[in-house]
């Protein structure tokens, strides 16, 4: 696997002198090839299409059909653990995880999606805190992982599995932000392009202002709807989630200007 970005071919960046005044930041080394030419070249933009945005395109799509399409589902749309109460936002994971033919729509987003997540971890593999880069790059496949299962566990038949699968998802991803944005300001980079600032900074605000609180909320709106069946708790926690799935999407899609310019080369040795 050999990462443009990291071989010295990183566009807009400072001459190697320059580069040498920021302690923190890796020294730039050659890539040697496994192979005289790459077995397949995969851009950037397409990786951050398929693998950030898509999905995020997807839910939304299944969220809008849902409500466009299913009206009357909504209307008589009750909660499995207090069926008298009526939520006219019901979550998420009933549009992509029960209700047909979203489900369908949502797996094929799904096969297409997780090749491409797949590749998420590797473009820092050769970063500069190695342990935490270590858990980051296992907590992305975790993460994965949770959402392909809140997929395939129906919320509405095996409950205590999909929300098993939502809090390794949440917490993963929680996690993957906070290791995300500290990588991304000790690593130096900021230093070497000014540009990346307001990035950073609206990295920083999806994480801490919207996505940490959001996350938080999830908990707290749908425990005390259990244990009250008030149908306003239902509608706040279905909300948070709908802003939460976008968030996520948006955090990693801003990648494409993170990394601008860099490609990713798949080498298959036999």
């Amino acid at each position: 696997m050999d990462e443009q970005c990291f071989s010295g071919k990183m566009p807009d960046f400072p001459s190697k002198s320059d580069a040498i005044a920021v302690p923190s930041m890796v020294p730039i080394s050659a890539v040697a090839h496994p192979l005289p030419f790459p077995t397949a070249n995969f851009r950037l933009r397409t990786l951050c299409l398929i693998g950030a945005l898509l999905p995020g395109v997807g839910c939304y799509f299944c969220l809008f059909y849902t409500f466009l399409f299913q009206s009357d589902k909504i209307r008589n749309f009750t909660s499995t653990n207090c069926p008298d109460v009526v939520s006219r936002f019901p979550p998420v994971s009933y549009s992509i995880g029960v209700w047909q033919p979203q489900k369908t729509f949502w797996l094929f987003i799904l096969f297409l999606h997780v090749p491409a997540r797949l590749f998420f971890g590797i473009y820092k593999s050769r970063s500069w805190y190695d342990k935490m880069v270590y858990v980051h790059v296992r907590l992305i496949l975790v993460e994965m992982l949770g959402l392909i299962a809140i997929s395939i566990f129906d919320i509405h038949d095996q409950f205590v599995l999909h929300a098993l699968a939502y809090f390794v998802w949440i917490a993963s991803f929680n996690f993957n932000m906070l290791f995300n944005t500290i990588l991304h300001h000790h690593s130096g980079i900021r230093q070497l392009r000014k540009s990346l600032d307001p990035l950073f900074f609206f990295k920083c605000v999806l994480c801490y202002a919207i996505a940490y609180p959001l996350s938080v909320s999830t908990g707290f709106t749908y425990f005390v709807f259990l244990f009250t069946c008030n149908s306003l708790f239902y509608t706040l926690f279905s909300l948070a989630e709908y802003v939460v799935v976008g968030t996520n999407c948006l955090f990693y899609f801003l990648m494409i200007w993170e990394m601008n310019g860099c490609k990713l080369e798949l080498y298959v040795k036999r």
